[in-house]
């Protein structure tokens, strides 16, 4: 599970590089320093906090739900969110900050999902 996970956030570590900047105003003159910019600290979060707690949230789930599942990923990221807002100080960019949130979780959740039916499939025949 943990290899699938490492792969799934390595995978969405490269898309969100690129489709993150798209979500910033000024985008055109600076793109790539906004990727770099948001990927110091996404990226780190990433593969401490959100594969952790991805593997958590998976293996303590009863729920097999896919929706369920997601939201759980979705408010867990959320409120790691809001910790290191509440840390950091930078309570004045919290929707852009919680707008990234969604991006990576979502990314990340449906990339891990992909992987484990890929995994899946290959394990039955």
């Amino acid at each position: 599970m943990l290899s699938r996970k490492l792969l799934a956030a390595f995978f969405t570590t490269v898309i969100c590089y690129f489709i993150v900047p798209f979500f910033f105003d000024d985008f055109s003159n600076s793109y790539f320093l906004i990727g770099l910019g948001v990927s110091i600290i996404a990226v780190p979060i990433l593969f401490t906090v959100g594969i952790f707690s991805s593997i958590a949230i998976e293996s303590l789930s009863k729920n097999e739900h896919i929706l369920f599942s997601y939201i759980k990923h979705l408010v867990c990221g959320i409120i790691f969110t809001l910790i290191f807002l509440l840390l950091t100080g930078e309570i004045s960019s919290f929707l852009s900050y919680i707008e990234i949130t969604i991006i990576y979780v979502t990314f990340f959740f449906i990339i891990d999902y992909i992987i484990k039916q890929k995994n899946k499939k290959k394990n039955t025949f």
